[in-house]
């Protein structure tokens, strides 16, 4: 085997030269061209980059995250960067151009997240693509901007152009959130989009949206009601608890109910959101005007018919002047025919008090309106009443207000009583200025009771009373002694006053009696007060026609006021005359003692007493004068002067007697030193002025006489009197004081003696021991020779006494003693203590005719034998 060597095999190659353009350079250009397509492409799809502040980065990832409008992705993050105050994030993003005309100012973005709750699921699609920015563009064109700040959560205006808006107007917000349902029937219409406080951060103002299938539902008569969490009633009917859906208790829902007859609203038409379903009313909706202090709840009082709850107020509202409250109230379809203008709606209030319990469940849940349907039209407009006006315009009663300056702690209720018999009741009991009133409503079956003059009090308390008949002790039944009562005595014209004063007792409206208009005042005075009090009886004749008002000092004295009715006043003349009439009036004399007690009410209250009576002095100025009894009234009469010549006996306060009866009395004994007399004031007692104080009346001092036929004047044993004979004639105020009785009318002779002996004026003259006449007068005669006495016989026995007849002194006894023995002579025995002259006349064949008058005979010391004996016959002409 040889080797070749490479010398002996070696090969040249042939090279030749190219000198055109190689194509592999094609391969790097396209690499170039296609780069810088690449990048004018990447530039074109970048858009515009634009700058959005988040508060935090949670869910955001540079080169993921997309920006998203309606579902198309209009953007992404390129890049997520920190604030230079650390506080948020923001977000550096692209826009691809063909959405760059969703930039503007009032552009806005926000993060969308998967939300699950039990309410709902929302950014579904976010759980597959994960998070993204949603983009909402302006309304109005403006220059692209490119700073901006994301939103917390989507805006609720994009909700609210989702269907038809409305407002609910609520109290408070209630368990009610953004996306909180609207349910009709529990089937979900709408949402709750936002909400926010009014204007006057009062209320809060809710916005929803209906979905336009369901916004024929909603009209102007739409109730809408809160039914998130659990609702609850407790009261006298037990336990009420409502319970709503799950999704409703967590995440608040509104149900909505529409009655029929509602027109279509318009969009952002505001309705009231009620916290409850029974605040919501459902039903016909109406207004109830409410008097004051109702305690009416807005929230759900009852209306009701014959025990059924028939509808139920759902709010209450001042009216526009707000000078009345206004009752939103809603009633049952099925009742609709009860809402005529002739219906009533009657206000039932709670009544606690001891004498009885209504309504007790009012006071826990409040007062409660009853309706009382009549015929009538159609009306959605009423006036609630208190049931006691309404029985007040039903006629079933009467209305009466009583005034008083205290509540005598009478409540609403309280009995209003005639005789023990309820009547009435009291309605209200309220404060009107410094006064009480009370509002009271009198059985129209007793209606004639009420007069112009009745007069109020109190009663329904233990009293005790002193009365004529004695100690009265009323006790008022168990129930009035714990509310009261109020009784009336029935009195005036069949008339009616609007307003009647009621008194707190019974005495104080008896009292008032005579301060009515039925009555007239007097005004007296006095030097001081008697013993009365405000109420003491005005009497005439022991009857009461009036009594004692006021009374109040002045100089000098005291001014008492007093009333009397009008029926009486005619008593009141210009001879009347007042005297104090209280206490025991004693009259102490010879003749006895009399005790005139006063009524049983003066002698506790004292008391003012009046007649007529004439010519006494009743009056100073223009006021009546009080005199401190009837006897010290009686004495100021006319006042007359005695004239008394002689030994005086009389003192001040001796009475001026006729026939024993008192007639005047004396006031002053004054002695007359130029005339030598006495001068005696008196006054004479009113009623007897025209019979005494007149010409001819005949005054003179009695004397006491002893004697075996009786005794005669024997008062004046102790203080002397005066007695009169009444005259006839014109008034006349001077008068003589005689020593001794005026003798009566008959035959005046003289007697003549040589001495007085035991004659004296007023010795009987006798005949057979009968006295016939008596001595008038016994002096000296003329010559002082001899004692001349004047007799006067009674005109039926002057045709005793003969020109013949004997005259002798029978006083004393005559002893004389002689040889024979003693012989006494002795007259009658009443002729012993008084004295006596004795005539008779001699026996003859013929009979002397009749002395005349003023015939003298001699007065013989005694009796003669045989003159006793003497038997003469005188025939009686």
């Amino acid at each position: 085997m040889s080797n070749s060597s490479p010398t002996q095999n070696s090969y040249s190659p042939n090279i030749k030269h190219n000198k055109g353009l190689s194509p592999l350079w094609l391969l790097p250009i396209l690499t170039m061209v296609l780069a810088g397509w690449l990048v004018f492409k990447a530039v074109q799809d970048a858009g515009q980059r634009v700058q959005i502040h988040f508060s935090d980065a949670q869910g955001l990832i540079a080169g993921r995250t997309t920006i998203r409008y309606q579902g198309l992705e209009v953007g992404m993050v390129k890049d997520i960067n920190l604030t230079e105050d650390l506080h948020s994030i923001y977000v550096d993003a692209d826009i691809y151009p063909d959405a760059t005309r969703l930039l503007s100012k009032e552009t806005r973005f926000w993060m969308v997240k998967p939300t699950a709750s039990l309410s709902g699921i929302s950014g579904l699609d976010a759980l597959v693509s994960g998070n993204y920015i949603a983009i909402s563009p302006g309304t109005n064109p403006s220059e692209p901007e490119t700073q901006f700040t994301a939103l917390e959560r989507a805006p609720s205006d994009l909700l609210a152009n989702q269907g038809l808006n409305i407002t609910l107007k609520s109290r408070d917000l209630g368990g009610i959130s953004v996306g909180s349902q609207i349910v009709y029937r529990k089937i979900p219409i709408g949402e709750v989009y936002s909400y926010q406080l009014d204007s006057e951060s009062k209320n809060v103002m809710i916005q929803a949206s209906i979905q336009d299938e369901y916004r024929h539902i909603i009209t102007d008569d739409s109730r809408f009601w809160n039914v998130s969490g659990i609702g609850a009633n407790i009261g006298f009917e037990g336990v009420d608890v409502r319970l709503e859906s799950l999704s409703a208790l967590i995440g608040g829902s509104i149900a909505v109910d529409s009655p029929d007859g509602g027109g279509p609203v318009t969009d952002n038409a505001e309705f009231r959101l009620y916290p409850d379903i029974k605040t919501a009313g459902r039903g016909i909706a109406i207004k109830i005007e409410l008097p004051d202090d109702n305690n009416i709840s807005a929230s759900g009082a009852p209306i009701m018919y014959r025990g059924i709850e028939v509808g139920q107020v759902t709010d209450l509202e001042l009216s526009q002047g707000r000078e009345s409250i206004i009752a939103s109230a809603a009633i049952q379809p099925a009742f609709s025919d009860m809402l005529t203008t002739n219906s009533k709606f009657l206000l039932e209030e709670a009544k606690v008090s001891l004498s009885g319990v209504e309504n007790l469940a009012n006071i826990v849940k409040g007062n409660y309106l009853t309706i009382l349907p009549k015929e009538g039209e159609r009306s959605r407009k009423f006036v609630a009443q208190r049931k006691d006006e309404y029985k007040r315009e039903q006629a079933r009663s009467v209305a009466l207000q009583l005034v008083a300056g205290n509540s005598f702690g009478l409540e609403q209720g309280a009995s209003i009583l005639y005789r023990g018999i309820a009547v009435g009741s009291v309605t209200q009991v309220r404060l009107a200025g410094d006064k009480v009133k009370f509002d009271t409503l009198i059985d129209s079956d007793y209606a004639k009771l009420i007069k112009s003059q009745n007069r109020f009090f109190v009663t329904g308390s233990a009293s005790a009373e002193l009365t004529e008949s004695g100690l009265n002790i009323t006790v008022p039944p168990a129930k009035q002694l714990l509310t009261g009562s109020i009784s009336f005595v029935s009195e005036g014209a069949e008339r009616v006053k609007e307003e009647y004063q009621l008194y707190p007792s019974q005495s104080l409206a008896e009292l008032a009696k005579y301060n009515m208009s039925g009555s007239t005042k007097l005004t007296l005075y006095a030097s001081e007060l008697p013993p009365i009090s405000k109420g003491s009886p005005l009497l005439y004749r022991n009857l009461q026609v009036g009594s004692v008002a006021d009374f109040y000092l002045v100089d000098g004295g005291v001014i008492i006021s007093a009333s009397i009715e009008n029926q009486y006043k005619h008593l009141v003349t210009e001879q009347t005359v007042f005297w104090n009439r209280s206490g025991v009036e004693i009259d102490a004399s010879l003749a006895g003692v009399n005790v005139k007690a006063a009524p049983l009410k003066s002698l506790i209250q004292g008391g003012i007493a009046f007649d007529s009576l004439p010519g006494v002095d009743n009056k100073q100025n223009d006021k009546w004068l009080l005199y401190d009894d009837f006897k010290t009234a009686r004495k100021f009469g006319q006042v007359i002067t005695l004239t008394l010549n002689g030994e005086n006996s009389l003192s001040k306060g001796a009475s001026i007697i006729y026939n024993g009866v008192q007639v005047g009395e004396v006031t002053l004994v004054v002695p007359n030193f130029n005339r030598k007399s006495v001068e005696i004031k008196a006054r004479v007692l009113p009623e007897y002025t025209n019979t005494i104080a007149v010409e001819g009346s005949y005054f003179w001092l009695p004397k006491a006489e002893v004697g075996l036929r009786g005794v005669k004047n024997i008062q004046n044993l102790l203080a002397q009197s005066i007695s009169v004979q009444p005259g006839k004639g014109k008034t006349q105020k001077q008068f003589k004081l005689h020593q001794d009785k005026k003798q009566a009318g008959g035959i005046t002779f003289v007697l003549q003696s040589e001495a007085k002996g035991s004659v004296s004026a007023g010795t009987p003259v006798l005949y057979r021991d009968i006295e016939v006449g008596a001595v008038t007068k016994v002096e000296l005669g003329e010559f002082a020779d001899r004692v001349v006495s004047t007799i006067i016989i009674d005109p039926s026995y002057a045709y005793l006494v003969r020109r013949n007849s004997v005259f002798w002194n029978t006083s004393g006894v005559d002893v004389s003693i002689g040889l024979s023995g003693a012989n006494i002579k002795a007259g009658t025995i009443d002729s012993l203590i008084r004295g006596g002259i004795t005539f008779s006349t001699p026996e003859q064949k013929q009979l002397e005719p009749i002395a005349e008058q003023g015939q003298s005979f001699y007065l013989y010391p005694q009796a003669e034998d045989g003159w006793k004996e003497w038997r003469t016959a005188i025939p009686k002409p």
